[in-house]
């Protein structure tokens, strides 16, 4: 979560750059503000997903049932989610006692459980869903098609790089 709210004017990034040794404000200011956005997006994806009151793990947690439906287990639900599998399991059990999902045992692993969604949680994304993709056809509509091509070009090139920077010491 990006909590700042007050972006630092430029003659600031530039005072601190000095005080503090910033050798590429103008990478810090582009940073600042796609953090921003990108934050101010997630609020408004949680806000929309509040109005069925689903979270972001419950709505994506439903989506991988909805793509599966002969189950997935407590782990392969927790890696599509990326969260731990007693997390996920958490998850799970406030899930199934809202009826949103049902769990059995698995049949070749009785230590296991396989998870599938219930009809009440397909009811729940008959609605979501819909209301979902109208959302990011209103946000996407702002962006014509070379630009949705830069924002997925500058988006995976950030994911690649981000995963090849050290964190600092």
């Amino acid at each position: 979560m990006f909590e700042l709210k007050n972006l630092p004017s430029s003659d600031t990034l530039e005072a601190f750059s000095k005080r503090y040794h910033n050798p590429d404000v103008e990478g810090l200011r582009v940073w600042l503000q796609l953090a921003f956005s990108i934050e101010e997006m997630l609020s408004a994806f949680t806000a929309n997903l509040a109005q069925h009151k689903l979270t972001q793990a419950k709505f994506f947690v439903l989506l991988l049932l909805l793509r599966n439906p002969t189950g997935l287990s407590i782990a392969a639900l927790a890696q599509g989610v990326n969260v731990t599998s007693p997390t996920m399991t958490r998850i799970i059990d406030r899930m199934e006692v809202a009826g949103l999902c049902k769990r059995v045992q698995d049949a070749n692993d009785r230590r296991a459980w396989v998870v599938s969604i219930a009809s009440k949680g397909d009811l729940i994304m008959s609605k979501a869903i819909p209301d979902h993709y109208a959302w990011v056809a209103e946000l996407m509509g702002h962006f014509d098609t070379a630009e949705r091509g830069q924002i997925c070009h500058l988006m995976t090139k950030l994911g690649r790089v981000t995963r090849g920077v050290m964190v600092y010491k």
